[in-house]
């Protein structure tokens, strides 16, 4: 598989089957990522893989503190700023509700919606998960690091066949994540990923995430 063809098959999927995947395949993967770029190669990542029993662990802690109404943790960082204006604004409502669409819950359902968001702390039923942290002192040059490792592993998992989602609403549950996973108090969650192979009967997997009309994000001089 080229690499223009793993960015354009790699999607984000939020329903798993339970199947697990090959450790050792797991561990390649996230290895082979850390030759990801970073500025001035100072590699600000700090990556944790979680499967088996610990994951279980997590799973059960978060799913104790998902309630109604919710008990979140203060988030340790904005994930959006206030207001989030045009056009961002309406490109977020839209990748949600065609979620929320596929899986027939209604706008004023609120509880469902809830529950549905829930889902993201049971890593939608993946039997593996990496959570990716940085110094709390790092600025926005070493968050943009961040981001660059996170594709490379992401798209390394795509070439292996293996499906994936990025999840910054792993921050609702920091404290959990941070003592289950013994974290040092100097680090900051960016976000999780939910790892495993895609559930292909599951509705919500079925929605892609459009783009933007490339007007609206892309500028060519040619002169």
């Amino acid at each position: 598989m080229s690499v223009a063809d793993t960015i354009a098959r790699r999607k984000s999927s939020r329903a798993f089957l339970p199947d697990p995947v090959d450790q050792a395949l797991l561990e390649a993967v996230v290895r082979k990522a850390l030759q990801s770029a970073s500025n001035s190669n100072i590699q600000p990542w700090h990556v944790y893989l979680v499967t088996g029993d610990r994951l279980e662990r997590l799973k059960a802690a978060t799913a104790e503190r998902s309630t109604v109404p919710p008990a979140f943790d203060d988030r340790p960082y904005p994930v959006y700023p206030e207001p989030l204006e045009e056009p961002y604004e309406g490109r977020r409502f839209h990748c949600g509700e065609r979620q929320y669409a596929a899986m027939g819950i209604a706008r004023e359902d609120q509880d469902s919606r809830l529950r549905y968001v829930y889902n993201n702390h049971q890593c939608f039923g993946a039997p593996a998960a990496m959570f990716l942290y940085i110094d709390q002192h790092a600025g926005p040059s070493q968050w943009a690091d961040l981001g660059i490792y996170l594709q490379s592993v992401m798209l390394l998992l795509t070439e292996a066949g293996i499906d994936s989602c990025a999840q910054i609403s792993w921050n609702v549950f920091n404290k959990t994540v941070r003592k289950l996973l013994e974290v040092e108090d100097n680090l900051t969650l960016y976000c999780g990923l939910s790892i495993g192979y895609a559930d292909p009967d599951a509705p919500v997997n079925a929605v892609v995430a459009d783009r933007a009309p490339e007007a609206e994000t892309l500028t060519i001089y040619r002169d």
